[in-house]
């Protein structure tokens, strides 16, 4: 279980990641191309904007599982009702994904992330 919960973990951060890269390919072809204007900004809010969106709100779109964990077959569950926690603990849970070094560490270590102790969640 705690393999495919850091492996889900390390899936999870790069499938987060292609906004960003599609942010830096287009962005670098729209600025060499025509020089910064209003495409090239928009494209630079959305994608922008886009990276952290994906990650604060992946398991409340999926409901506990983010692409990852779908694929190993894991979820989120509030570990007081063994159900699905509310949103607004996914979304707390998930802001803590911004500090990854920690979270890494914390899952190498344990099989609770920062977000899982601040939230009483864990996976299943």
């Amino acid at each position: 279980m705690k393999l495919k919960r850091i492996l889900a973990w390390i899936i999870d951060w790069n499938i987060s990641g292609i906004p960003a890269l599609l942010y830096t390919l287009i962005f670098r072809k729209v600025v060499e191309a025509q020089g910064i204007n209003a495409i090239g900004v928009l494209l630079f809010v959305f994608f922008v904007l886009s990276f952290p969106v994906i990650f604060v709100f992946r398991d409340v779109i999926f409901k506990g599982q983010s692409i990852a964990k779908r694929i190993f077959k894991l979820r989120v569950i509030d570990i007081g009702t063994n159900e699905l926690p509310s949103n607004q603990k996914l979304i707390i849970r998930n802001l803590f994904f911004f500090l990854y070094p920690v979270e890494f560490i914390l899952l190498l270590v344990s099989d609770k992330s920062l977000g899982d102790m601040t939230t009483n969640t864990t996976i299943v």
